[in-house]
């Protein structure tokens, strides 16, 4: 059976509601609850890998923020490559919200509303106690606060790890939600299960964790080819 051409469908659907004298609220609950009973869902869209930065990249990349001494840049650039915290989560951390002793941070209401903690690495664990002592002293409540003593925007946080990408002559689009990428991929990399990564990371579900095993996957391209010079079957 030929399908009926949309427009030529949509004036006989409309023939049929004008009678019930409809607004949006009400097409709306209809298209609904039509869409339930035909079982129609929206196409996803291709999730684009994220083109990540190179070891040596990532390296210039904090030698950039390194040579401008600026403290506070270094640690919250540093907080965002060791922990993959999202933007709004990073601008939303109290200073109550560190626990150096057990090496992770509370992360309240994050994506989903969900509170959980992430954990930082041991070497970083005396940088971010003085770090934290300073903000202290300066009576501040969160962990990265403007001289106006409010915590940073999203928007400023952008700019200040721009402005680093910049200073490094880094081509690439760099973003605080790339070092999240940068950082899933890795721990990938190293073998770490998605069940854990999806712990730390704080995605809902497992398979929002698929697109960082493709990525993984492109890291052993050269070695696969080698093997497959040898397969019996060519």
């Amino acid at each position: 059976m030929e399908r009926v051409p949309p427009k030529e469908m949509a004036l006989k659907i409309a023939k049929k509601l004008r009678q019930q004298r409809p607004d949006y609220q009400y097409l709306k609950q209809v298209f609904f609850h039509v869409r339930r009973l035909l079982s129609v869902t929206p196409e996803k869209g291709e999730k684009r890998l994220p083109e990540l930065l190179t070891n040596e990249e990532l390296q210039s990349f904090y030698e950039a923020v390194f040579s401008a001494r600026n403290h506070e840049h270094m640690v919250m650039i540093k907080f965002l490559i060791f922990t993959g915290v999202r933007n709004a989560e990073l601008a939303n951390i109290r200073l109550t919200d560190a626990d150096l002793q057990d090496l992770r941070i509370r992360i309240q209401q994050g994506k989903g509303s969900k509170d959980r903690y992430v954990p930082i690495p041991q070497s970083f664990r005396g940088e971010l106690a003085q770090y934290i002592e300073s903000q202290r002293k300066k009576k501040a409540k969160y962990l990265f606060e403007s001289n106006r003593l409010k915590p940073y925007s999203t928007r400023r946080i952008r700019q200040i790890v721009k402005q680093y990408a910049s200073k490094a002559n880094i081509q690439k689009r760099v973003y605080p939600h790339l070092f999240r990428h940068q950082l899933i991929t890795f721990l990938t990399k190293q073998g770490i299960v998605s069940p854990k990564i999806q712990l730390l990371s704080g995605h809902s579900q497992e398979k929002n964790l698929a697109i960082y095993r493709d990525m993984a996957l492109s890291d052993v391209a050269e070695e696969y080819e080698q093997a497959m010079k040898s397969f019996p079957v060519r």
